[in-house]
């Protein structure tokens, strides 16, 4: 299942349970889900990987506090990045064999230039925001993904950052909400404008603009979702399910403990 399938389930909450074998990781990968090694040749240097691939999961990945920030598993999960371990080329799980062609040999050459001295085996031995840094190199030089992945990327930064490295969080999420803003001030944006105010509301609570936050989300309440692409009964359930992240979102923001003080689950 692709990124945007995962967000789009995630506006009602709704997402089946993949039923593979699989094989449980330590519980500080995430007891509630499930992930399988499997192995892949590096697509830059044909140097063999074992990665993790993600087995099963269910609807309450979507209501894990990671929904406050508009990211989700597996994206909140280390295994997501994956980084091979000779040319250190990095990218989000589900895009490392889809790494296009006829850039895989500048790919190769500009990696070559990037310093990096630690050795590893096992591509989870190297922190999350380490491979983050690699994968956001390596989007970089491949063909512009447009605003909503790098949204998504800075979101996905912000979240995993925020463990150690709050200052580099914030300047994520900063980068997320300007990404977010530019979308919105689009009329070609493919991203439905109620979503875009869920996440520009998300990151200014998240940059401690509790004010800008409230009046987004309350705008949100007022906009009716609209995509194309979908049916009548998608469009109403969409509606009814981000109304009701908009309301929990502005109660959470008014308690002693608002979804920006609460740690990261994974």
């Amino acid at each position: 299942m692709d990124r945007r399938t995962f967000i789009a389930l995630a506006m009602t909450g709704i997402a089946g349970t993949s039923a593979v074998k699989s094989f449980a990781l330590p519980k500080s990968v995430g007891a509630a889900t499930t992930w399988f090694p499997k192995d892949f040749d590096c697509p830059v240097c044909k140097t063999k990987n074992t990665f993790q691939v993600w087995g099963s999961y269910g609807s309450y990945i979507y209501q894990w506090p990671s929904k406050y920030q508009w990211v989700f598993w597996p994206w909140t999960d280390s295994p997501s990045v994956y980084l091979c371990k000779k040319c250190h080329v990095a990218t989000f799980l589900d895009d490392y064999e889809d790494l296009p062609k006829d850039k895989l040999a500048d790919l190769e050459k500009e990696l070559a230039k990037v310093p990096f001295s630690r050795k590893f085996k096992d591509y989870m031995e190297v922190p999350m925001s380490e491979r983050l840094e690699m994968a956001e190199r390596v989007y970089r030089l491949l063909p512009e993904r447009g605003d909503a992945f790098w949204s998504h990327m800075y979101r996905v930064q912000g979240y995993h950052y925020s463990k150690t490295q709050p200052e580099k969080a914030a300047a994520a999420r900063l980068k997320a909400l300007e990404m977010t803003k530019k979308m919105m001030a689009d009329p070609k944006a493919i991203t439905p404008m109620k979503e875009l105010l869920y996440i520009s509301g998300a990151m200014k609570h998240f940059l401690k603009d509790d004010k800008g936050a409230l009046e987004d989300f309350k705008k949100g309440l007022t906009t009716k979702f609209a995509a194309p692409e979908l049916k009548a009964d998608e469009i109403k359930n969409a509606e009814e399910g981000m109304n009701e992240r908009f309301n929990d979102y502005i109660k959470q923001i008014a308690t002693s403990k608002p979804p920006r003080s609460v740690a990261p689950e994974s």
